[in-house]
C-alpha cells in the first residue's frame, strides 16, 4: 500500500530492493557547500568550460528549468521535498532567474511563486506559467507586471500523488504547440474533460492543448521517466530516471516497460544503461559542428552529464553512447535538468545533495539539504556564442524569420510568441511568409515543415501544405508530416488515402508513423491499410507498430471481417499478422479458414497451431493435434505443451481419439517426449500410466522427463498414483526420491511432509542438495505449518539446516517459525549478522583503509553469494534486481552495509514481489513483470519468469524482498569489508565505472562433457555441425566490470559464447584481445582468429563462439564490438542474463 502525498512514503531508490534504518547514513560525508570546490572537481572535453551561473542563495534545491522569450530561466525549485512536515506552511518556489548584463551569470532573481508544494515542472507561457503542483496542473499568471504571479487557475486535476518522486513532471512545448509532461510508475490519474474522462494508471507521457482543454496520453509506461525532448524532426525521446534502457525512441502510442495492461512492450536503444534524468537535444551556434544533433542527459548517481549520437537504424533509431560532457567525483553533484540556452551555452540544473535517495533514508534526516542548489552553464570555447534575442520584442514578420534559423532554441521561442499572438493576428503574415519561400533549397522543405507545425500551434488545418510535405523530397520530412496526419485524422476527410500512399512510403519510418496513425482512424479499412507495410523489409520497430495498431483496434476490424466489410485482399500474410496481434477468441475461426485452405507458411504455421491451441474449442483442438502430428518431431514439443495447457487451464480438450499421442512417450526428440509424456497425463489416458510410471522411476531418464511423468502420472490421480508415489518416496536414489517428495505433496502434504522429514534427517542427505525439496514444502499454503510441528523435537544435520534455512529464505516469503525449527533442530545460531553503532563505524573505517575492491569484486562473483544470480552490472547478470552499475556514486557506504545486512527493511519501485496463491495450493512469488490477456507473468529468484493464468489465482499479497537473509553471514568480515568496498567503487570515476567501449559482458559456457571435448577435437566438421543443431550451453558467465571474463569463470573446456543483434546488416569489427591459441566460429562457420576481424552478417541475432585450445590459458577473454569505416552495418552485443 502507498500514501498519500502528505503521508510517509515507503518508496525509493535502494540496492538489493532493500532499505536501511532512519540512520543508515548518518556516517555520509557532508561535503564543502562551496560551488568553487565542486567546480574544480568538474572533468569535461578539451576546449570546454564550466561557470556558475547561479547558486545559493539565490536559489536553492532546483527540479525542472525552461527559458522563457525574453531568455530568462524559470526555476520549479523545492525545499520540502521529499515531504512537508506535519503543520508545516508549504515554502517552494518558481524562480525566474535572469543575467541582465549578458555577462553569463545570473544577477536578478523574481520570485514568481511562493507557497507551493513540491512543484516538479515549470513551463512558461500564455501570459505567465504552466505548473505542475501535486495533484493539480495550474496556469499562473502577472497581471499586473510586478513579475509575481496574481492569478492562479486550475486547469486540469486528479492527477495522482502517491510518491512525490513520481507525481507529473518534465513539462515541455512540442513542436505541436501542446504541452507535454510525464508521470511515473505509482501514479494513478483520474481526469475529469471537456473531452470525458482521461486515465492514465502508471508511468506514461501526457499531451494537453490549454486552449481547448483536450488531454491525450502520448505513451505508456517506464519507471520514473524524467527526460522527453525531440529532434530536428519532431521525433520524440525519452529517458527513465529508474529504468535501465538508456535512450527510447518514443514511437507515438507505444507501451514500454511497467506499462499498465500491456500485452508487449518496446525496448529502449541502450539496454543495460544506468539510469538518467532529463534530455535535451543539442542545437547550438556555440557547441562543435559534429556534436549538433546529440542527445544530452543527466547520470545522477553517478555525477555525470552523458552525451549519445543517433544514428538511423531502419524504421527507429540506434543509440551509441561517446565521451561525457561533464563528469565529477564531487559527492553532491546531481545534474537533474539540462537546456539549451538562449545564448547556446548548455545549463545543467544541480540538486547538489550527497543523499538522492527517496524513501530508503529517513524524511527528517538532518543532513538531506535543504538549502543548496546551482545551475551550471558549460560553453565550448572553440565557437562564439549565439546572440541572445528577446523574441517578445520582434515584429511577426521578424518571428516568422526565426523560423528559418538553425538553432531550435530559436525556432521554438518565435513558435511560441507567435502562438500567444493568436492566430487572427498571426495566419495572415505565415501565409505571406510561405508563400514566399523558394521552391527549391537545402533546407526550404524544413521552412515549410516549421510553417506546417506553426498552423497546428494555432490549430488551423492547413491540407494543401500537409500534402506538399508528404511527397517531400527528405524522408524525415515525410516522416513530420505523417505526425501531423495522425493528429489531424479527425478533421482530415482524405486521412485514410493520405495514409495509404505513405503506408508503403519507400522510408521505412514514414510506413511506422502511417502505420501509426491509421490506428487513430476508427474506421475497418485502416487495418487493410496498416498491413500493406508488410509487403516491405519489418524490422523490430516496425513490427512492433504494426502488432500495437491490429491490437490497439482489434474490437473494430474482428467485427467488420467477420461479417465480410473487409478482407486484406485477400492476402493472408496480411490477415495472418492482425489475428495473430488481435490474440482474442474471435480470431479462431479465419485462423482455422486459413489453416485449411493451405494459406499458412511453415514459418508460421507453429505460432498459428500455437494460438488455435491457446483459444479454440475441440474442433480446433483436433486440428492442432491432427498437425502436430504429421509435423516434424522439432516442431512437436511447442504443440503438445499449448495442448497440454489448454486441457489444465481451460479443461478443453481435442475431439476424437488421442490415443496416437502415445506413440510419442518413445520419440527420439528429448523435448518432444517430455512434452508427450506431460500431456498423456493431462488428457488421462490410462495407458500411459504404467510408463509414465517407469519413467519416473528410472535413474537413467533425465530430471526434466521425470519430472514430466510425476506431473502426468498427478493429472491422471487415483489410488494408483497415490501407490506410485509412496513407493517413489522410499526410492534408494536421491533425485528420484526428492521429486517423489515434491510430487507427494499434491496428494497428500501430511504424509509428503513426514516422509521428507525421515529424508532428511538421514546421514546421506547431509552430502545433498535439498533445496527443491524444501522450496516446494515452503511454497505451499499448509505444508510449511505441518513441517514445523514435524520437526519439534528432532534432530538434522547441520548443514541439511543450512540448505533448508537458505531454500526458505530464497522464496520471499520466508517463515521465520520454520526457520527458526530448523535452527533449533541443526543446533544453528539463528541470528543474522547485525552491527551496533559503534561496530559500524569502525566498519565504515575499514571499508576505507582496509577494503580491497579487486577482492571484493571476486567475492561478488562467487556462486555462492548469488549476487550475478539477480543482479546486472552493465546489464549483465540477473534481472531480478536493480542493474548496480552506479550504485556506488549513488548510495553511501553505510547504506550499502545495511542493505547486505537487512534486505527487507522497505523496497525499490518496481522491484516489490508479489505473492500468489493457486487454486492447486502452491504459493508463488516473484517481481511482476507484466499483467495483461488474462496473464501474471512473475519473475522468480531464479531469474526465470513464470506465466500465470490469472483465473488459477486465488489470492494476492505483497511479498518481502527476493534477496534471502543471511546471504552474506558465511562472509569473513575481512571478506564483508572488500565486498563493500567494490560496491562503493562502482560507478565512480576510475577502474569500476564502465567504459563507452562496447564490452561483451554476458557470456554462456558449454558443459563440461567427454562428449563434447571429442568433438572440439574432430576436423571433420562433427562440431560445427552441432553448433548449426543449436547445442544449447546451460551456465550463464559474465564478465568483470573491466570487461574481461577471467578463466577462473570457465570449466575445463573452456568454451563459451555471446549473442550479437544486427539491426541493420553490414560489415562490423570484433578486437579479440590475447587471441593466441583462441578459436571462433560466427554461428556455425570457423572465423580465423586475430586481435581484429571483420564479420559481415544479416540481421538477426547471430551467435560467436570462443574456445581456447590451451587447457592452460590464463589470459581472460575480452571481446569489444566496433563500427567498420563506412559500413552501414547497426549491431549491439546481447546482455541480460
Amino acid at each position: 500500500m502507498r500514501y498519500a502525498i502528505l503521508r510517509p512514503l515507503l518508496v525509493g531508490f535502494s540496492l538489493l530492493w532493500l532499505v536501511p534504518m532512519a540512520s543508515a547514513q548518518r556516517n555520509a560525508t557532508v561535503p564543502d557547500p562551496d560551488p568553487e570546490i565542486e567546480r574544480k572537481t568538474f572533468q569535461v572535453p578539451e576546449g570546454f568550460e564550466v561557470s556558475l551561473y547561479a547558486a545559493d542563495p539565490m536559489l536553492a534545491k532546483p527540479i525542472q528549468m525552461n527559458f522563457d522569450p525574453k531568455g530568462r530561466l524559470w526555476v520549479a525549485a523545492s525545499e520540502v521535498y521529499p515531504q512537508v512536515k506535519p503543520g508545516q506552511q508549504p515554502t517552494d518556489k518558481i524562480l525566474i532567474l535572469e543575467d541582465t548584463n549578458h555577462d553569463g551569470k545570473a544577477d536578478k532573481t523574481t520570485v514568481f511563486a511562493d507557497g507551493l508544494l513540491i512543484p516538479t515542472g515549470v513551463e512558461p507561457g500564455d501570459g505567465g506559467a504552466y505548473v505542475a503542483n501535486s495533484t493539480e496542473l495550474l496556469h499562473m499568471a502577472d497581471t499586473n507586471g510586478d513579475g509575481k504571479a496574481d492569478r492562479t487557475k486550475v486547469m486540469l486535476s486528479g492527477f495522482g500523488t502517491e510518491d512525490t518522486h513520481h507525481i507529473i513532471h518534465t513539462f515541455r512545448w512540442g513542436q505541436d504547440g501542446q504541452l507535454y509532461f510525464n508521470q511515473s510508475i505509482y501514479i494513478h490519474s483520474h481526469l475529469e474533460t471537456p473531452f470525458g474522462p482521461r486515465r492514465l494508471l502508471g508511468g506514461g507521457v501526457w499531451m494537453y492543448r490549454p486552449e481547448t482543454g483536450r488531454i491525450e496520453v502520448f505513451v505508456r509506461g517506464l519507471v520514473n521517466g524524467w527526460g522527453h525532448h525531440w529532434d530536428h524532426y519532431g521525433t520524440s525521446f525519452l529517458t527513465d530516471g529508474a529504468g535501465g534502457e538508456g535512450i527510447n525512441y518514443a514511437l507515438p502510442g507505444a507501451y514500454y516497460v511497467t506499462a499498465v495492461g500491456a500485452a508487449r512492450t518496446l525496448q529502449g536503444l541502450n539496454p543495460g544503461s544506468p539510469k538518467y534524468c532529463g534530455l535535451e537535444t543539442i542545437s547550438s551556434a556555440n557547441m562543435p559542428d559534429e556534436w549538433q544533433g546529440n542527445l544530452l542527459t543527466n547520470d545522477f548517481r553517478a555525477h555525470r552529464v552523458c552525451r549519445f549520437v543517433l544514428r538511423e537504424d531502419g524504421a527507429g533509431f540506434a543509440s551509441r553512447e561517446q565521451v561525457e560532457l561533464i563528469k565529477s567525483n564531487h559527492p553532491a553533484f546531481r545534474p537533474v535538468d539540462i537546456k539549451v540556452g538562449p545564448d547556446g551555452a548548455i545549463y545543467i540544473a544541480d540538486w547538489y545533495n550527497p543523499i538522492i535517495n527517496h524513501g530508503e533514508v529517513d524524511f527528517r534526516d538532518p543532513r538531506r539539504d535543504k538549502t543548496h542548489g546551482r545551475i551550471w552553464r558549460i560553453t565550448y570555447k572553440g565557437k562564439p556564442l549565439q546572440k541572445v534575442i528577446d523574441f517578445t520584442a520582434l515584429s511577426t514578420p521578424e518571428l516568422l524569420d526565426q523560423l528559418k534559423s538553425p538553432i531550435a532554441y530559436n525556432r521554438q521561442q518565435a513558435k511560441r510568441v507567435l502562438k500567444e499572438r493568436g492566430a487572427d493576428a498571426v495566419r495572415p503574415e505565415l501565409d505571406r511568409w510561405l508563400a514566399a519561400l523558394p521552391t527549391t533549397g537545402a533546407q526550404v522543405e524544413h521552412h515549410r515543415l516549421e510553417a506546417l507545425w506553426m498552423y497546428q500551434s494555432l490549430d488551423i488545418l492547413q491540407p494543401e501544405l500537409l500534402q506538399q510535405l508528404l511527397r517531400a523530397g527528405e524522408p524525415r520530412i515525410r516522416e513530420a508530416a505523417t505526425r501531423v496526419v495522425s493528429q489531424w485524422s479527425e478533421r482530415l476527410p482524405n486521412a485514410l488515402e493520405l495514409l495509404a500512399t505513405r503506408v508503403v512510403d519507400e522510408h521505412p519510418r514514414v510506413r511506422l508513423e502511417a502505420v501509426r496513425a491509421l490506428a487513430g482512424i476508427p474506421q475497418p479499412r485502416a487495418i487493410e491499410l496498416a498491413m500493406l507495410a508488410l509487403d516491405k523489409p519489418v524490422d523490430r520497430f516496425l513490427d512492433y507498430a504494426l502488432w500495437l495498431t491490429a491490437w490497439e483496434r482489434r474490437d473494430e476490424w474482428l467485427p467488420a471481417l467477420r461479417e465480410g466489410q473487409i478482407t486484406f485482399g485477400g492476402n493472408s500474410s496480411h490477415l495472418l499478422f492482425a489475428l495473430k496481434a488481435a490474440g482474442s477468441n474471435d480470431v479462431v475461426p479465419p485462423l482455422v479458414a486459413l489453416v485449411k485452405a493451405g494459406k499458412v507458411s511453415a514459418d508460421s504455421e507453429a505460432a498459428v497451431l500455437g494460438m488455435l491451441a491457446n483459444l479454440g474449442g475441440p474442433n480446433e483442438l483436433r486440428l492442432v493435434y491432427d498437425r502436430l502430428l504429421a509435423s516434424p518431431a522439432a516442431r512437436q514439443a511447442p504443440l503438445l505443451a499449448a495442448l497440454e495447457q489448454a486441457a489444465r487451464v481451460r479443461k478443453v480438450e481435442p475431439t476424437g481419439d488421442r490415443e496416437t499421442v502415445l506413440k510419442l512417450l518413445a520419440s527420439d526428440n528429448d523435448a518432444t517426449r517430455v512434452a508427450a509424456v506431460r500431456l498423456a497425463g493431462r488428457w488421462k489416458l490410462e495407458a500411459a500410466r504404467e510408463p509414465l510410471a517407469r519413467i519416473a522411476s528410472s535413474a537413467m531418464a533425465s530430471p526434466s522427463l521425470r519430472q514430466a511423468a510425476l506431473d502426468g502420472l498427478l493429472a491422471l490421480g487415483g489410488k494408483a498414483t497415490l501407490e506410485t508415489l509412496q513407493t517413489l518416496a522410499k526410492s534408494a536414489d536421491a533425485a528420484i526420491r526428492q521429486q517423489a517428495l515434491i510430487a507427494y505433496l499434491e496428494v497428500d502434504d501430511a504424509a509428503a511432509v513426514a516422509s521428507a522429514l525421515t529424508f532428511l534427517q538421514e546421514p546421506a542427505t547431509a552430502k545433498l542438495d535439498i533445496s527443491e525439496l524444501v522450496t516446494a514444502i515452503a511454497t505451499r499454503k499448509t505444508a510449511p505449518g505441518k513441517l514445523r510441528a514435524a520437526l519439534e523435537g528432532k534432530t538434522v544435520s547441520p548443514d541439511v539446516a543450512k540448505l533448508a534455512i537458505r531454500a526458505i529464505r530464497a522464496t520471499g516469503r520466508p517463515d521465520d517459525a520454520l526457520i527458526a525449527e530448523f535452527s533449533k533442530s541443526g543446533s544453528l545460531n539463528a541470528k543474522t549478522r547485525t552491527l551496533s553503532p559503534s561496530e559500524m563505524q569502525q566498519f565504515l573505517a575499514d571499508v576505507q583503509s582496509q577494503g580491497n575492491a579487486a577482492r571484493g569484486e571476486l567475492i561478488f562473483r562467487k556462486s555462492e553469494q548469488q549476487c550475478l544470480k539477480c543482479h546486472g552490472v552493465g546489464g549483465a547478470g540477473g534481472q531480478v534486481g536493480p542493474d548496480l552499475t552506479s550504485i556506488g556514486a549513488s548510495a553511501p557506504v553505510d547504506y550499502l552495509v545495511e542493505s547486505l545486512l537487512m534486505p527487507n527493511k522497505a523496497i525499490k519501485e518496481g522491484y516489490n514481489s508479489y505473492v500468489i496463491g493457486l487454486e492447486t495450493g502452491q504459493v508463488v512469488t516473484g517481481i511482476k513483470v507484466r499483467e495483461a490477456n488474462g496473464e501474471l507473468i512473475l519473475r522468480g529468484a531464479d531469474g526465470k519468469d513464470q506465466v500465470i493464468p490469472t483465473k488459477l489465482i486465488e489470492e494476492r499479497a505483497d511479498g518481502k524482498s527476493l534477496m534471502p537473509e543471511g546471504l552474506v553471514d558465511t562472509l569473513t568480515r575481512a571478506e564483508l569489508v572488500d565486498l563493500v568496498r567494490f560496491l562503493s567503487e562502482l560507478g565512480k570515476l576510475g577502474p569500476y565505472a564502465l567504459t563507452k567501449a562496447r564490452l561483451v559482458r554476458s557470456w554462456q559456457q558449454f558443459p563440461e562433457s567427454p562428449e563434447l571435448e571429442k568433438l572440439l577435437a574432430k576436423s571433420d566438421g562433427s562440431f560445427e555441425q552441432f553448433l548449426a543443431n543449436g547445442g544449447v550451453p546451460t551456465e550463464a558467465v559474465y564478465s568483470m566490470v573491466s570487461g574481461e571474463l577471467p578463466m577462473v569463470s570457465l570449466n575445463r573446456l573452456k568454451l563459451a559464447r555471446f549473442q550479437i543483434d544486427v539491426t541493420t546488416a553490414g560489415k562490423f569489427e570484433l578486437a579479440i584481445a590475447n587471441p593466441q591459441g583462441l578459436r571462433l566460429w560466427v554461428g556455425a562457420t570457423p572465423t580465423p582468429v586475430s586481435d581484429r576481424i571483420t564479420v559481415d552478417l544479416p540481421v538477426g541475432v547471430h551467435t560467436v563462439t570462443l574456445v581456447s585450445s590451451d587447457s592452460n590459458r590464463q589470459a581472460p577473454y575480452r571481446v569489444e564490438l566496433l563500427d567498420s569505416p563506412g559500413s552501414p552495418a547497426r549491431v549491439a552485443i546481447v546482455t541480460g542474463k
